[in-house]
């Protein structure tokens, strides 16, 4: 009798999962997160897919991808950098911080609150009648291993946590080294393969077989790093992998450049999946924008990184929702659409053909200036209408708005910006939005192909040319012969300008050039970039070279926030830290 009573707890793997793969990526979202504990089991099918959204949904937070992680800890680098003097609760943009930052912490026990969640609902399936190795089960085994990859990427040596929090005494427990950590991720998330839809229905939110893949080859990149241990394999033996992982995807044929890059971005600023090229081949999304409480969020996407947008009132009348802009591009970032990798022909023109620096660092933001009037307002010199219309960027106190190659170093981030002819007309600040993140794009897959195998050979082969010449034909630029790149060095500099072009404001490129073996000394050159006379003669070259003479060999990894070190005694520190 016991028996049965325990087992009418549980739900039937051939109703269940079958229904489940039925939602729709917006309807699972939309669901309210159900983390069920030892002493309870999911009585419906709306219960287990409830238990799914405990999982996924953390990276929707303002902790992780909506602010602190994706931009706060991962988006200063030597193409990206804060544009603001920092308070004290900003330190980390400026690499001033330390093991006391609250963003630190708070992004910390979010993602091992993923993990919890994660553990939590995968023992309630193996306790039950399901079956371990359906799609939901694996879903939240992979959100496991992707998981302990962002704390193993950003702090090193981390907790491995496999069970669920049941006692006090479980929060005990020593860091695993880095590489061992990497090495699980990458056996779980491979196992995870043959069980995770092929079918793109619930993406971008939700992972699938080709998401995996990608993700896989990432990995596999960052292990190959020279900021890693190799681990079980050689280096040069990871570099196949995330050949083979990269290509696994790019075989499928389900995936393909979007025609324009800029549709790219537009789409998540709208909230549209895109069904046609899927491109975008995972985000986190956010949903609402805070003006009521149905349609909460915990997004700062486009509000804290975006072009700067800050009239005061008569919101409906804005071309640009409320913004505070506080992300530019760096003159390296400039000089590598302007100057690298250009053919002879292109080099003579004295402006930018490459259409992503037009989108991801246009001339002008929202912010208003008296020195001039806004964009066709036809207005007298001298009148304002901050957000009312584009605002040029004044050089050497000269209107710039017929000057293609004005301001290159003091341009806002425009990848996510809140134009309301994309984002729709907002009533308030709404300094929350419903902007999504990228998390991975077909284009780095590219990328990261092309990369693992020039490493592995030694030399690149045409097919890794043609993905990279795929790439810049999309944005509307020449390349040059094969031939000029048929060396390993040459080929390997092209694909890392490349991706900085195409990726650059993706939370990427600060754990390139760690990987790469290069970050520091690529920050310390910030003050020779601001000595440059296009940047000095602004005031944020001052903060940016700030940036530059603070980064050191320590930064490489996080620190390990102090609370949590007050609660687990058996962590200690990283050795840097």
């Amino acid at each position: 009798m016991q028996e049965e009573k325990k087992m009418g707890k549980y739900i039937r793997i051939s109703t269940i999962f079958m229904a489940a793969m039925s939602f729709a990526a917006c309807s699972f979202l939309d669901l309210k997160p159900n983390i069920i504990s030892s002493e309870t089991y999911y009585e419906s099918m709306k219960e287990v897919q409830s238990g799914l959204v405990g999982i996924y949904g953390v990276m929707n937070n303002e902790a992780f991808y909506g602010n602190y992680y994706s931009l706060m800890l991962s988006n200063v680098d030597d193409l990206s950098y804060y544009n603001r003097t920092t308070t004290p609760n900003q330190l980390t943009l400026w690499y001033k911080h330390d093991a006391s930052a609250s963003e630190i912490y708070d992004a910390w026990q979010l993602i091992y609150k993923g993990i919890r969640n994660a553990n939590a609902f995968m023992e309630a399936i193996e306790d039950s009648e399901f079956d371990p190795d359906h799609t939901l089960y694996q879903e939240a085994r992979f959100m496991r291993a992707f998981y302990h990859f962002i704390l193993a990427q950003a702090w090193g040596n981390v907790p491995l946590k496999t069970e669920s929090t049941k006692t006090p005494d479980d929060v005990m427990g020593k860091a695993t080294p880095q590489e061992e950590v990497l090495d699980w991720v990458i056996k779980e998330m491979d196992a995870t393969l043959e069980y995770l839809p092929e079918d793109l229905a619930n993406a971008p939110s939700r992972i699938t077989r080709d998401a995996a893949n990608g993700i896989l080859a990432r990995v596999c990149l960052f292990m190959a790093g020279e900021s890693v241990s190799a681990g079980e394999k050689t280096k040069k033996e990871y570099f196949k992998l995330a050949s083979d992982y990269a290509y696994a995807v790019i075989s499928t044929n389900r995936h393909h450049l979007n025609k324009e890059y800029s549709n790219v971005f537009i789409n998540m600023i709208s909230d549209i999946y895109d069904k046609e090229y899927n491109e975008s081949m995972w985000e986190a999304d956010f949903y609402g924008d805070r003006s009521g409480p149905d349609t909460w969020t915990n997004g700062r996407i486009g509000d804290v990184i975006g072009l700067q947008s800050s009239g005061a009132d008569d919101f409906s009348n804005w071309s640009c929702n409320y913004s505070y802009g506080m992300y530019d591009g760096t003159l390296k970032l400039w000089d590598l659409y302007l100057v690298e990798d250009r053919t002879e022909d292109e080099s003579e023109l004295d402006y930018i053909t490459d259409k992503r620096q037009e989108w991801n660092m246009p001339p002008y933001n929202y912010a208003g200036n008296t020195s001039h009037p806004p964009y066709g307002s036809g207005l007298t010199e001298g009148v304002s209408l901050a957000s009312y219309d584009k605002t040029p960027y004044v050089y050497d106190n000269v209107s710039t708005s017929n000057d293609p190659l004005a301001a290159p170093a003091i341009r806002n981030c425009g990848k996510y910006r809140r134009e309301v002819e994309y984002e729709g007309v907002k009533t308030s600040k709404s300094l929350y939005t419903t902007i999504n993140y990228p998390i991975l794009r077909y284009s780095d897959v590219m990328l990261m192909y092309a990369e693992a195998v020039n490493e592995y050979n030694g030399t690149p082969s045409q097919e890794a040319y043609d993905m990279v010449k795929e790439i810049r034909d999309r944005a509307g630029i020449k390349t040059k012969e094969f031939s000029s790149y048929s060396s390993y060095e040459a080929f390997r500099d092209l694909v890392r300008n490349e991706r900085g072009r195409e990726l650059c404001f993706e939370s990427i490129r600060k754990y390139d050039l760690i990987r790469w073996g290069i970050f520091v000394k690529t920050m310390n050159e910030y003050p020779k970039w601001t000595n440059d006379d296009r940047w000095s003669k602004n005031a944020k070259a001052e903060y940016a070279a700030a940036i530059g003479t603070s980064v050191q060999e320590k930064h490489i990894v996080l620190p390990i926030p102090a609370i949590e070190l007050g609660v687990n005694k058996d962590l200690t520190q990283n050795p840097l830290w």
